[in-house]
């Protein structure tokens, strides 16, 4: 079973998508990143609000990994699907990251291609993974 979850996207994300239109560089959501830093730590069933001016994910603890499937849901959103597997992330999970790459431009040389950024990040409750169990979550991305 997958835990569904709705991403917000970052404000470097929103510049990237800016800067996409000005100089024709283009960047693919490819991995995601997980951490414990996502849930009030004075009530861990209570997830804070993302903060869209994080440039990485508050207290990373696992990733970069690749993205298992991206399913267009509608036309303004995609859904993707990550997978943990019983030896990934254990621990107190309660923040999730899409990691985007820039993958062209036309600039001959930009430096920029192969680079990464935090692209969204999602919030929820702690919940607590063990190593002997798999883990889907399903993370929601409105453009």
């Amino acid at each position: 079973m997958a835990q569904a979850i709705i991403a917000t996207i970052t404000d470097i994300a929103r510049s990237k998508f800016a800067d996409m239109l000005i100089t024709g560089r283009s960047f693919t959501i490819t991995d995601f990143v997980t951490g414990e830093g996502g849930h009030d730590t004075g009530d861990p069933a209570i997830a804070l609000t993302p903060d869209p001016t994080v440039t990485s994910l508050p207290l990373q603890s696992f990733g970069p990994k690749a993205i298992a499937s991206k399913t267009l849901i509608s036309p303004f959103c995609v859904e993707y699907l990550c997978g943990l597997d019983a030896l990934e992330a254990v621990g107190p999970l309660s923040n999730v990251g899409l990691i985007a790459r820039f993958t062209y431009s036309p600039i001959v040389g930009d430096p920029l291609v192969g680079t990464t950024f935090l692209f969204a990040v999602a919030n929820f409750p702690l919940v607590v993974k063990t190593d002997a169990e798999t883990r889907s979550i399903s993370i929601q991305v409105n453009y």
